[in-house]
């Protein structure tokens, strides 16, 4: 039997995305499925979603830079994600209203990037504001929405020691939950922005 003694390595030469601000276009909604979450020692399980964004900032080997941020999936009034979409259109969420989170890819939008520490000392990229884009970017093309699920999937395959219930299938995207028609296609308000795109 081969030997199994593992060392701990400090996770590679990563480097998060650049800091400051940054035109970006969004290249990927991604249904994150329930994922356990702790606030003030209470611990739940609630559905996530994970937009990816791609700048016009390049690593050093000349690749596009991504940075992503994960969301409650909920458009409750006083959701990080109603707040976050609010911003970056420009007019909040209304009460009522459904967003196909799918109509986020291929919106442009201007970010805030800050570098933050984990637990781990280690050094990561988060998206601190959202606005209206700008200026167009466009994707590179060089980003796989289907490899970014293999990885997301192995991670939760190796987090679980326990073999989950077999359930359907992941979608890309969850229907935005809305109070009322929870994910009924609605047509665009008056004041819908066609420079964002939702």
């Amino acid at each position: 039997m081969n030997n199994l003694t593992l060392t701990c390595k400090e996770g590679g030469d990563f480097k998060p995305h650049p800091e400051g601000i940054h035109p970006a276009i969004c290249v990927d909604v991604m249904d994150l499925g329930l994922v356990e979450t702790e606030f003030q020692g209470v611990k739940k399980m609630v559905n996530k979603v994970k937009l990816t964004f791609e700048s016009e900032a390049k690593t050093e080997d000349g690749k596009p830079c991504s940075v992503s941020k994960n969301f409650s999936a909920s458009l409750h009034a006083k959701s990080n994600l109603a707040a976050f979409l609010g911003k970056w259109r420009g007019r909040p969420v209304a009460p009522g209203e459904s967003i196909d989170l799918q109509k986020l890819i291929g919106a442009s939008c201007t970010l805030v990037i800050s570098h933050q520490k984990n637990l781990a000392g280690k050094t990561y990229a988060s998206i601190d504001a959202v606005s209206k884009p700008t200026r167009k970017v466009t994707p590179s093309g060089t980003y796989d929405p289907a490899a970014a699920r293999q990885r997301y999937a192995d991670w939760k395959a190796k987090q679980q020691a326990v073999p989950a219930p077999t359930s359907a299938a992941p979608v890309a995207a969850p229907p935005a939950n809305s109070p009322s028609k929870s994910g009924a296609a609605t047509p665009p308000p008056p004041d819908f922005d066609p420079e964002v795109g939702f």
